[in-house]
């Protein structure tokens, strides 16, 4: 059996095409992990194929993956310029039914949001404060304000009841961190062969720890919460009255939240490291002690190992250090992620 709407699909493929379709049978043409094909027929004995992306662990379970993979389906076939030619992706909800606009390597994407111009990053105001001795007021106003942001964004929960949804969903997002195609592998083929820090012979053991901590994460559906998915200074405004409001949610939009801490937590430990001023080790310790309190996640410094790994990868990126990082700053600022992996918890220092 099936729930696919023939009606629907003959009236777009009939203003699709410029010909009356009228659809009248369907069969089931193949299954695989990814997707379903049908064949469906029309009265005056046209048929065509139907593909449709199932929500299994592969990664699809959320819609605009699936769009996605099926507009790239179409480009290839476009590409390839061969009959029997593709028509397009269709979107079916309700009563309501239409076909993608087609994509192809001449467009220009774009995606827009409101912005507020009279704001300041909390980049910027970070990079400002390197000679501050002690959290003050300003600090605390500052992570109250970036706490309930940030827990209003976990606090949403995944639409499904389906258990087996929600685990493959969750396993998604913290695999996304490695194998996203702007995150772990993309960053570690820029590294030098020969770079000083973080050499190839080395990116195995950081690799491999990473790995090893998404296992001991693996079908946590019971902490899967929706992300910001690069959370940290550069994406988080204050505007002049003190409110706060975010931009570029990216990449990973459902998983653990100890992905988007460990993601803020990484640009105060990467200061501390660099500045030497326990100041930014203070904002660290009490953003996460505001956020426990206000969430009751008491297992969230053990899961920032989901990303801190790769957020060691980003501070010591080459392109990133033109000039270089100083051998000892590169040491004790690796030395503390490979602790952190090692540790499973969250730690500011390598062991002496």
């Amino acid at each position: 059996m099936h729930d696919i709407d023939l009606k629907k699909i003959s009236k777009l493929l009939s203003e699709k095409t410029g010909e009356s379709v009228e659809l009248t049978s369907i069969e089931k043409a193949g299954s695989g992990f990814h997707s379903d094909g049908f064949k469906i027929s029309s009265k005056d004995g046209k048929t065509f194929f139907l593909k449709r992306v199932k929500s299994l662990e592969g990664g699809f379970e959320f819609p605009e993956r699936r769009i996605s993979s099926l507009l790239v389906s179409d480009s290839m076939a476009r590409r390839a310029n061969q009959s029997p030619r593709p028509i397009g992706v269709i979107l079916m909800k309700d009563e309501h039914a239409q076909i993608a606009h087609d994509i192809s390597d001449d467009h220009t994407i774009y995606h827009v949001q409101e912005f507020e111009t009279a704001s300041s990053s909390y980049l910027d105001m970070l990079d400002g404060r390197h000679k501050k001795k002690s959290l003050d007021e300003e600090d605390a106003h500052e992570l109250a304000a970036v706490i309930e942001f940030i827990s209003g964004v976990h606090a949403i929960r995944h639409p499904s009841a389906d258990e087996k949804i929600k685990k493959a969903v969750y396993n998604d997002g913290i695999r996304a961190v490695i194998v996203h195609p702007e995150l772990t592998f993309t960053l570690l083929h820029d590294f030098p062969h020969d770079y000083p820090h973080l050499p190839l012979k080395d990116q195995e053991r950081i690799i491999g720890l990473m790995w090893a901590n998404t296992h001991d994460w693996k079908d946590r559906a019971d902490r899967l919460t929706a992300l910001h998915g690069d959370f940290w200074g550069a994406n988080i405004f204050f505007k002049h009255d003190g409110s706060l409001f975010a931009i570029d949610y990216s990449r990973i939009p459902w998983g653990d939240p100890g992905i988007d801490v460990g993601w803020w937590l990484s640009q105060y430990l990467w200061r501390y490291h660099k500045t030497g001023n326990p100041y930014f080790k203070e904002l660290g310790e009490e953003f996460l002690r505001r956020y426990i309190a206000k969430t009751g996640d008491t297992e969230i410094r053990k899961a920032v190992t989901l990303s801190i790994g790769f957020l060691g990868i980003v501070n010591i990126y080459p392109k990133f250090h033109p000039d270089g990082i100083e051998k000892a700053l590169g040491d004790n600022f690796l030395g503390a992620i490979y602790q952190t992996l090692e540790n499973k918890e969250f730690v500011w220092e390598k062991a002496k």
